[in-house]
């Protein structure tokens, strides 16, 4: 004889329990795990400041959270953009490096008016005469924010932006740099610089550029050139890409005997080969001290047509990074 039993009361407890537990866990589960990708770290978004505003390259907790509130973990890799690879030229900072200790300048470009060239502070009044060049605030393209300084065919220092660093003996120099794209042999220009420091302002020797240098630089590609006395032409080899933006940090040292700048793209270190010897650093003796930073993009021995954009510019006391 078979006899059916009814489900008994304990167990109907031990179902609803069970059911509750299951279904508290899913949503936690996403949220812990939506927007967290391995580029990222610290806050996020927060932090971004007026500097470096719309800047979300490296993730973090901010885009943890908005891939929380988004619904899952697409929509916080989404908002990292290139938060796991640390590759996207068009995010910026998770931090705001503008506040950091060290910066004795820092500009995204955002408090400036649009189509004008800065002229307040910390660039010194322009002292140029030439109405043919570009150098202005431009909204077409940002590496952070929604502006940038755009320029072309400056013809002499006194028509490129001028600050005044002070007395610094070592010091970095951190900027994104985009090249419009050109014609096909556009990087084969003589040389063209994206800033350069000087003891003077309005002097082209002694100086430190940097840019790239095409025809005369073995290998061609970006340089570190210290002029004064004998020209020290630092060739990285390393070919400009157009329609990119790049990250470009100079450390700079200087001492009664002499000048060594080290350049970094994209946060690696770079070698020279520099009248054929291949060297870490270039040195000139014969600079001893530079107190200005210029802007503009240079042309020596040439035109330079392409348009060519910098952004997040910061100057401080210690390594800046390419956030």
């Amino acid at each position: 004889m078979r006899h059916s039993f009814g489900t008994a009361p304990w167990a109907l407890a031990l179902l609803f329990i069970s059911a509750c537990s299951a279904s508290t866990d899913g949503p936690t589960g996403v949220q812990n795990s939506a927007g967290a990708p391995a580029g990222g770290g610290g806050a996020g978004l927060a932090g971004s400041g007026a500097n470096l505003a719309g800047s979300v390259n490296a993730g973090g907790a901010g885009a943890a959270q908005a891939g929380a509130n988004a619904g899952g973990a697409s929509a916080g890799a989404a908002l990292s953009g290139a938060g796991a690879g640390g590759a996207s030229n068009t995010a910026g900072a998770a931090s705001d490096p503008c506040s950091a200790s060290g910066v004795v300048l820092c500009d995204d470009f955002e408090k400036h008016a649009l189509g004008a060239q800065p002229s307040a502070a910390p660039w010194l009044a322009s002292n140029c005469f030439d109405m043919a060049h570009v150098l202005k605030v431009d909204g077409a393209l940002a590496h952070s924010g929604t502006q940038s300084l755009v320029s072309q065919g400056i013809p002499y220092a006194d028509c490129q932006m001028h600050a005044d660093l002070g007395t610094l003996s070592d010091f970095y120099v951190r900027a994104w740099v985009y090249y419009a794209p050109g014609a096909a042999d556009q990087f084969e220009a003589h040389e063209v610089s994206v800033f350069e420091l000087v003891p003077a302002a309005p002097t082209d020797d002694p100086s430190i550029r940097v840019g790239f240098r095409g025809n005369t630089c073995l290998p061609e590609g970006v340089e570190v050139n210290i002029t004064g006395g004998m020209e020290q032409t630092g060739c990285t080899g390393v070919k400009p890409s157009a329609a990119k933006w790049t990250c470009y940090e100079l450390h700079v040292q200087s001492s009664a005997s002499g000048t060594t700048a080290d350049l970094s793209l994209d946060g690696v270190d770079q070698s020279y080969m520099n009248h054929g010897q291949p060297q870490q650093q270039v040195t000139n003796p014969d600079l001893k001290s530079v107190r200005y930073l210029r802007l503009g993009d240079r042309s020596y021995s040439g035109n330079y047509a392409p348009l060519v954009y910098v952004d997040d510019v910061v100057v401080s006391t210690k390594p800046i990074g390419c956030q």
